[in-house]
């Protein structure tokens, strides 16, 4: 009888409880006792296994439970008598804000507020105490109350401050997905104030808090530049570049082996690596999580992309196509076209107010993020190459890319369809059309726009890439072409070529010719010609106006 998987269950005590599936990371739990740091943060791409993580210490250390049924038989509890005398020993706040996502700032403080509330609620009985001062006492009501002036910044560390009394502990702090209201709020429009009101939290409570045994933080991004540690320079960074705790979150390769056996699937080990391996953790080779989890409860065991549609996607999709990022967008589908990044320099601090204009800071996040990966074990952040780990995560990418110009841009399918038939007449007309109708004169300016329109066909085409493939900025023949389309599995018999050129001395005649010329002198076609009936394109443009010339 195989074990029952529950998908998107977070609470350490319900999977165990429940006899589910459950990976044995109990021996973060050692890590952490051993730890001589007073807080540690943890960015880890989202569905990595954060939430549970914390939720597994919350249980081990929350002295209000009692939690050796819990942890029977897990190996934390063959670690010796040092580590035991640690369980259900300390008051602990857990508090997480994966929730605080919201479209402004005033919306985002009334659910902050919430969670205080439901917070202090739990120890709602340390108000019969004598042994908390009369100050705190109506600190606490008025925080029940989510009155309107108290100074919501600093409710944890009161709280800690009144647990300490209460219990003459020391209290755990467990701070869950501390940066989705700051994402939220970038997408948002309200930054400033988020990061202002985060700073305060972090200082009252990581920083000036005598009360505090210990933090633990988890979250995606590492946001520092804007000083938002500054308050609280006490906080130890765990990236996936370290080697400690590398294993902490995600599966490794001998987990996700056991996994299959236990399921008597071993023979779909390979394919199984294929789809969700490739994350490097520092040396350690590790598994999505949740992709594993989702194939082994499949009925089928069916091999797809599972962590395509659990959000996060927003802030990359907002990256790739700012419109004053031309240079990004580019990129980004050399990115799909090759599966690989290069020369990147890994910025490990987040500065969100400065991502559009720092090609390197946006292949960290997307690292960060668990869409790319580094080739191999760095030890220096410079000149690193990136790859698409897996393949779920190679349809996640051109998915984002699909689905913005689907939404985006009206009939964007159509341009299969005609190259497809070869109906060149209607793609001119209709990418003319596109331009008057979806770009901005800053879009295609002259210093950008041979990169804006080379990314935008790109884009356009991927959105219908089930019979093209198509390459970018690669060496053929004497020279390295802009775009080369040629058809997958026999589709059609067609190939084209594509160049892009501003317009040269206000000549638009010129500067096709010069386009074609160097089509033909370069040998584009060298790689495929006699295999397809190759068509060559020249698109020349001075901002929004464009030429297009054919040749077959």
């Amino acid at each position: 009888m195989y074990k029952t998987i529950s998908i998107g269950t977070d609470d350490f005590k319900k999977i165990i409880e429940s006899n589910s599936l459950y990976i044995d990371k109990t021996l973060f739990i050692k890590d952490i006792i051993d730890n001589t740091d007073e807080v540690i943060l943890f960015p880890r791409p989202r569905r990595f296994g954060k939430t549970l993580n914390m939720s597994m210490l919350s249980y081990y250390f929350d002295n209000t439970l009692e939690s050796n049924n819990l942890f029977k038989g897990l190996e934390i509890t063959k670690c010796g008598k040092l580590y035991l005398k640690e369980m259900n020993k300390y008051p602990v706040i857990y508090l997480t804000l994966k929730e605080c996502k919201k479209n402004t700032y005033e919306e985002f403080i009334v659910h902050y507020k919430t969670l205080i509330l439901d917070l202090y609620s739990k120890y709602k009985f340390i108000l019969n105490s004598p042994k908390i001062e009369k100050a705190y006492k109506e600190y606490f009501n008025r925080c029940l109350e989510k009155t309107e002036n108290i100074e919501l910044s600093s409710a944890i560390s009161n709280l800690s401050k009144m647990l300490e009394k209460y219990y003459n502990e020391k209290v755990i702090v467990l701070l869950d997905e501390y940066d989705a209201p700051i994402i939220e709020s970038y997408l948002s429009g309200y930054y400033d104030k988020c990061i202002n009101f985060i700073k305060e939290v972090f200082s009252s409570t990581f920083k000036n808090n005598l009360s505090l045994k210990k933090g633990v933080i988890t979250g995606i991004l590492r946001i520092s530049k804007e000083g938002l540690f500054s308050g609280a320079n006490n906080i130890k960074i765990y990236n996936i570049t370290d080697a400690r705790f590398s294993n902490s979150f995600g599966f490794t390769e001998l987990e996700v082996k056991e996994c299959l056996k236990l399921y008597d699937i071993e023979n779909k080990y390979k394919e199984v690596k294929k789809w969700y391996d490739g994350y490097l953790f520092e040396k350690e080779i590790i598994y999505n999580p949740w992709s594993i989890l989702n194939f082994l409860s499949d009925e089928n065991h069916e091999l797809k992309p599972y962590w395509v549609n659990t959000g996060g996607v927003d802030l990359l999709k907002n990256l790739i196509y700012n419109v004053n990022n031309t240079v990004m967008l580019e990129e980004y589908h050399k990115l799909l076209d090759n599966g690989y990044i290069e020369h990147v320099n890994i910025d490990l601090y987040m500065d969100l107010n400065n991502l559009d204009n720092s090609p390197s800071t946006i292949w960290t996040l997307f690292m960060l993020a668990g869409y790319l990966t580094p080739t191999k074990y760095f030890g220096t952040y410079n000149d690193i190459t990136l790859r698409i780990p897996n393949k779920e995560i190679k349809y996640n990418l051109e998915s984002v890319c699909v689905n913005w110009f689907k939404n985006n841009i009206k009939n964007s399918n159509l341009f299969e369809n005609y190259f497809l038939n070869n109906n060149l007449e209607e793609f001119k007309n209709t990418f003319k059309k596109i331009v008057l109708t979806s770009f901005s004169y800053y879009d295609v300016d002259i210093n950008q726009g041979e990169n804006f329109y080379h990314a935008f066909c790109m884009g356009l085409l991927y959105s219908g890439s089930n019979y093209f493939d198509i390459k970018s900025n690669r060496e053929s023949g004497f020279g390295r072409y802009d775009l080369i389309i040629t058809p997958k599995n026999n589709s059609c018999n067609y190939a084209y070529i594509i160049e892009f050129k501003a317009i040269e001395l206000d000549n638009f005649n010129r500067t096709i010719k010069k386009a074609l010329k160097q089509i033909n002198e370069k040998k584009y076609d060298s790689e495929f010609k006699g295999k397809y009936k190759v068509t060559k394109i020249a698109i020349v443009f001075k901002g929004k106006e464009l030429k297009i010339e054919i040749r077959k």
